[in-house]
């Protein structure tokens, strides 16, 4: 099924809006990350001493990883209150955890206040991505799954990117005034959105559920959908906190665990959140002037919206573990370049036609990146988690990206100190060649799957494992 069909699948058009509602709340999470780039570079206190917040090496270093220390607090909240409130009243908390955030610079220019609103909104970066995926998990027919995730993930793309223009051009209390726009905008039109069907269904709210079901497809077959969801849910029944932890250590969820949270750390080891919050400082060390650093990363954003556009086309059609392991090598290959680069100027070679080389190596990370980094572990986030753990899994994959961002990005400076860029670089290129191994002999096909179907194919891999173990000691 194409994307033009899809789009104009009628019946399903409540679960684009769905998406197109999550755009937003993903925007202000752009935001948040996209505030460092341009904010950092132009209060920096040795250039910049008369900004209107002058930063240390120091400051800077804590502004930018503060959010990702404190999203472990809000995937561990977000992973709590999905089995209390459901998947569409938290997401509506992270919103307002977004708006408080904003609120902090309406009081006054203060470094502390900054600190309070990056650790505020780093709390609603964690209980977003550890709920966000699981909403649409719950609302999406398996056909479209992957192509209303990769749309979600738009919001956060064109986020970061209005962060580097607003930052360009606004101080801080305007962007905060248009960011918290944007929160409240979410909370309001959100909020008109049914629970979903498994939230009610958990709740032994039949009747709501099946109205929720038919609002969400209209063609739905209502009582073979409640039937499927009611089975699905007594096989995996709300537990005790014990009883999870033990669930947990299933064969069957801890390998989906096992591989959701490999993909998710190694993401973030190989260099994401550095290139979003130190880009323009990364492309002025390149020495790049032929176009001001401000402005490429304006044109680098750009190219990875429209990119990840394109990427929507190819989700649902060639896979997850293809699109991961094919946007990791491609990515490698252009941090190489990059690395590369600074090889070059650390040897002294300062031809000017060696800026491409950076400009043309970010933008293709960019490129590459869209089509499967970005997406693809948010998608195996919604479909591989069986329902009695899948807020415990999605908090565990969540607070572990939070505390591996924060240590890459409150360490890229010391670690430039003591390797250099080039050598840094090649590390992250290393890291994604592997990422692209992992995917590629060891992520399951989940396309076009429903999350029953999906949990059986774990199920049999385990099973074909265990047995095949047996017969060889059999054998012997």
């Amino acid at each position: 099924m194409n994307l033009s069909l899809k789009l104009g699948c009628c019946s399903l058009w409540p679960q684009w809006l769905a998406a197109i509602e999550l755009c937003f709340i993903k925007l202000n999470a752009g935001l948040v990350a996209g505030w460092p780039s341009p904010y950092l570079a132009k209060l920096n206190a040795i250039k910049y001493p008369n900004s209107e917040l002058p930063l240390s090496d120091i400051d800077a270093s804590w502004i930018a990883s503060l959010p990702n220390l404190a999203r472990p607090c809000g995937a561990i909240f977000g992973g709590v209150l999905v089995y209390v409130i459901g998947t569409k009243l938290s997401m509506l908390l992270s919103g307002v955890a977004f708006a408080l955030g904003w609120l902090c610079f309406f009081v006054i220019d203060s470094l502390p206040l900054v600190y309070v609103s990056r650790v505020v909104s780093g709390v609603g970066v964690g209980m977003l991505f550890s709920v966000s995926p699981l909403y649409i998990g719950e609302i999406a027919h398996p056909k479209i799954r992957g192509a209303l995730i990769a749309l979600t993930m738009q919001g956060f793309l064109v986020g970061t990117l209005c962060g580097s223009i607003m930052g360009k051009y606004l101080n801080m209390w305007v962007f905060a005034a248009v960011s918290l726009a944007l929160s409240i905008i979410f909370l309001i039109s959100f909020s008109v959105m049914p629970q979903t069907p498994h939230h009610l269904i958990r709740c032994h709210k039949v009747e709501e559920a099946a109205k929720s079901i038919l609002f969400y497809d209209r063609k739905a077959h209502v009582k073979k959908e409640l039937d499927t969801l009611q089975a699905f849910h007594q096989a995996n029944q709300s537990m005790t906190f014990k009883n999870i932890l033990h669930e947990l250590n299933t064969p069957v969820n801890r390998r989906a665990l096992l591989m959701v949270n490999i993909i998710a750390i190694l993401t973030q080891v190989s260099g994401s959140n550095v290139f979003s919050s130190y880009m323009e400082i990364i492309l002025t060390n390149a020495h790049v002037d032929i176009i001001e650093p401000s402005s490429l990363v304006i044109v680098v954003s750009l190219v990875s919206i429209s990119s990840s556009f394109l990427g929507m086309l190819t989700y649902d059609k060639y896979g997850r573990a293809i699109m991961l392991s094919s946007s990791s090598m491609g990515a490698a290959f252009a941090i190489f370049l990059l690395g590369l680069n600074y090889l070059l100027l650390d040897l002294n070679f300062h031809n000017p036609n060696l800026q491409w080389l950076s400009i043309v190596s970010m933008i293709f990370y960019k490129i590459a990146g869209s089509f499967g980094l970005i997406v693809v572990p948010s998608a195996l986030t919604s479909e591989i988690f069986a329902p009695s753990i899948k807020g415990v899994g999605s908090c565990i994959k969540s607070s572990l990206i939070g505390i591996s961002a924060f240590l890459v990005i409150k360490f890229y400076q010391p670690l430039v100190k003591i390797l250099t860029e080039k050598y840094l670089f090649f590390i992250y290129s290393l890291l994604l060649i592997l990422m692209a191994l992992y995917a590629i002999f060891f992520i399951p096909e989940t396309k076009g799957k429903s999350l029953p179907e999906i949990q059986e194919i774990l199920s049999r891999g385990v099973k074909a494992k265990s047995h095949n173990y047996k017969k060889s000691n059999d054998d012997k």
